[in-house]
């Protein structure tokens, strides 16, 4: 097997990484909450029965719910790569073990790996 064909991978890294993404998705989800506790206070500027509210409530309310919407889809998003990453990581951690079980039956067995 040359370099090129080699496959490396260091898990305490990947788990770092997992880590990191964690927290930003922890960032997201608490920026997604500020964000709709923050807009929600700002619901009754238009007014409540005059017609510019009528006129104005009815779009602000599909953009404050588009916005917690697409926030949270982000979030989600973020969440769904640590997660990923994690089998990643599991898949990594399952055949390093798997070669070193294979090298020390091999090892046990007497063989020299020589062929």
């Amino acid at each position: 097997m040359t370099d090129s064909d080699a496959y490396f991978a260091e898990p305490a890294r990947i788990a770092a990484g997992v880590r990191q993404i964690d927290q930003i998705s922890t960032l997201a989800q608490e920026m997604v909450r500020d964000f709709a506790a923050e807009v929600n206070l700002t619901r009754d500027w238009p007014g409540t029965d005059d017609s510019f509210a009528q006129q104005t409530i009815p779009q602000e309310k599909k953009e404050r719910q588009l916005s917690g919407e697409t926030g949270q889809a982000l979030s989600d998003a973020v969440s769904e790569v640590a997660a990923g990453t994690v089998k990643n990581l599991d898949n990594i951690l399952g055949t390093q073990n798997n070669v070193l079980d294979a090298i020390h039956s091999q090892s046990s067995n007497g063989s020299s790996g020589r062929h």
